[in-house]
Parts: structure tokens; C-alpha cells; sequence
């Protein structure tokens, strides 16, 4: 399956993931980037001057300047907000506006535009501190008020359901997607292979959390990119929340700091520090809804991934070490 001859408005596009689906996207579709360039790793596709590329600098919460830029536009990713636990924690109150009334702002517009399809990116956070093979339909915990890290959690299961009413009621042809550690070339903003890996590249000490033996399932941006292209093409995904991840690129931080320290032969040492607020103990996802609805099959295995994302931040050390 591949959409064509199609226009594509994609918020966050300059992000880390939107970048890659720019990439997939702009030989055979116009795409319309609307991002504030908060974090710029667009800059990095090589697809500047792109005669299919159309780049509008604005903020989601500006409910004008979306709607003329999705005017024409039939499916709409929608990407933008404001991510990262560290980000989230200096930016709480950002947080829960950009990433609830911004999506708003995009559902609006996107709806009086008559939109063929609109995918929605929420987060694995919205399962809390411990899911394994979490399901779309499990409970969705909040975190205590006042606790910053849930935040952001809120923030996008709030998105959801808001979005999910308009899609029952204003016939929004939505589908929801669940990230699962996403990694891999052109992250530049917060994410622990790339943290790990920039301290590995320079034999810096490698910081990891209490003991280290959180458990994590990472997946390629590629496998990712494939899973929200199914739901962007398929009618079976109107409707529905899928988790999006590769549930056998499950490790420790600790096995995936040894995984970095060896494939970059780094001198570095590993140091264990406590964590400075709540801590994700366990999550791994069930994408047995993808699977089945979709046909997503993740492919890449977490070495050949981490091996890909190191040979691009050596590549490109200087212009993302210390971006955030």
C-alpha cells in the first residue's frame, strides 16, 4: 500500500518522526510541514528547495493559520506537541496547552477541511509506571496531580478522548497511535539511545537510572514510520487506538548501555545515579491490533537499529550533541 497524488499536512513535520514520514511521503504527494521549529530535524532529510514540499512556520495553537494551511490537504498526521520528560517537566503548563488545545486547533480545522484521514500521535506514556503487552482498551492510568511527569500523559490521553468525541460525533476519520520508544537517525530531542550514544561516541560516563534494570521496548523509526503509514491508508484504522512499537526489541537499560558501549568499541564507563522523579519500571507493548487490523510486522532488531542510529550521530555529532 502507498498513498499518491495525495496532499499531506503534517504538524511537527520538522520533528524527529515527521521528518521521516516527510521522506516517505514527498516523491509521490505534496506535503505541507506546519511546525515552529521548535526542534528542527528536517534539516537533516536533505529535501530543502523539494518542488513537493511546502514548509509554513506556525504554533498548532493558532487556529487561523492552521486552517489556511490545511485548506486543500485531504489526510492530516498530526505530530506536534510537546514531548520529552525533562522538556515536559521545565514546561508543564505549555505542555498541557499545545498538546491538548493545539490538537483541538488541528481537529477543527481538519474537520471543516473535509480530511480523508487523520492520525492522531498520542503516547505508550498514557499506561503508566508498569504495562506488559499492554493493550489499547486496558486501563489508562493518570499520575498524581502536581506530579510533573504525568503530565504529559494527561495531556495526550485528554487529546484522545476529545479527538475520539469528534470522531463519533462530527464523523472526524480518526486513527490514534500509541508510540513505543522510538529511535533512530535524526533524533534530536530527548531519548536515551541518543543520549547514550553521544556519551559513548566521546568515552564520557554513560548516566543510568536507580539500578538500571528498567525494562523498554524499542522500536526502529522505520518499523514505526510503516505502522503509521497503515494507518494512514487502511479503512480498518478509522476508529481505533493502535500500539506502535516492536515488542522483541525489549531490553534493560542496562543490556542497552552494554549494547551502545560495543558497538561503538566506547571506552566509556556506566554510572548509576537516582532518578530524580517517578520512574517507568516496565513497558512493553501487545501490538496484536496492528498486526491483525493493519498487517504492521516491526523488522528490524534492535541491534541493526542502534547500529544505524550510531553510524548517524557520528556522523552528525556536532550539530546535535547538547540539543534538546
Amino acid at each position: 500500500m502507498a498513498l499518491t497524488n495525495k496532499r499531506i499536512f503534517i504538524t511537527g513535520g520538522a520533528g524527529f518522526i515527521g521528518s521521516h514520514l516527510v521522506s516517505h511521503f514527498v516523491e509521490h504527494n505534496d506535503v505541507v510541514v506546519f511546525d515552529n521549529l521548535h526542534r528542527n530535524a528536517l534539516q537533516f532529510a536533505d529535501l530543502e528547495g523539494h518542488k513537493h514540499l511546502t514548509f509554513i512556520k506556525g504554533d498548532v495553537l493558532d487556529f487561523d493559520a492552521v486552517r489556511k494551511a490545511i485548506d486543500g490537504c485531504t489526510v492530516v498526521i498530526h505530530c506536534a506537541a510537546i514531548a520529552g520528560v525533562y522538556t515536559v517537566d521545565r514546561s508543564a503548563v505549555r505542555t498541557m496547552e499545545v498538546n491538548l488545545l493545539g490538537t483541538h486547533q488541528v481537529v477543527k480545522a481538519a474537520i471543516e477541511a473535509g480530511v480523508e484521514r487523520f492520525v492522531e500521535f498520542s503516547t505508550s506514556e498514557v499506561y503508566g509506571s508498569f504495562i506488559h503487552k499492554g493493550k489499547e482498551d486496558d486501563f489508562t492510568p493518570i499520575g498524581p496531580i502536581g506530579e510533573s511527569r504525568w503530565v504529559y500523559a494527561a495531556s495526550k490521553l485528554a487529546s484522545e478522548h476529545l479527538s475520539y468525541a469528534h470522531f463519533r460525533e462530527d464523523k472526524l476519520p480518526l486513527a490514534i497511535v500509541r508510540p513505543f520508544n522510538v529511535y533512530g537517525p535524526r533524533q534530536v530531542g530527548d531519548g536515551a539511545i541518543r543520549g547514550m550514544t553521544l556519551q559513548a561516541l566521546r568515552n564520557l560516563p554513560i548516566t543510568l537510572y536507580n539500578d538500571g534494570t528498567q525494562i523498554r521496548s524499542w522500536c526502529f523509526v522505520s518499523d514505526f514510520v510503516d505502522g503509521v503509514l497503515r494507518c494512514c491508508e487502511n479503512p480498518a484504522a478509522i476508529g481505533h487506538a493502535f500500539n506502535i512499537g516492536n515488542p522483541q526489541g525489549t531490553a534493560t537499560n542496562f543490556e542497552l548501555a552494554h549494547l551502545i558501549l560495543r558497538l561503538t568499541n566506547s571506552k566509556s564507563e556506566i554510572v548509576f545515579k537516582p532518578h530524580p522523579g517517578p520512574e517507568v519500571e516496565l513497558r512493553v507493548p501487545a501490538i496484536e491490533k496492528a498486526m491483525t487490523l493493519l498487517g504492521y510486522r516491526p523488522t528490524v532488531s534492535l541491534e541493526s537499529g542502534v547500529s544505524q542510529a550510531i553510524a548517524w550521530y557520528r556522523d552528525n555529532y556536532d550539530a546535535v550533541a547538547g540539543k534538546r
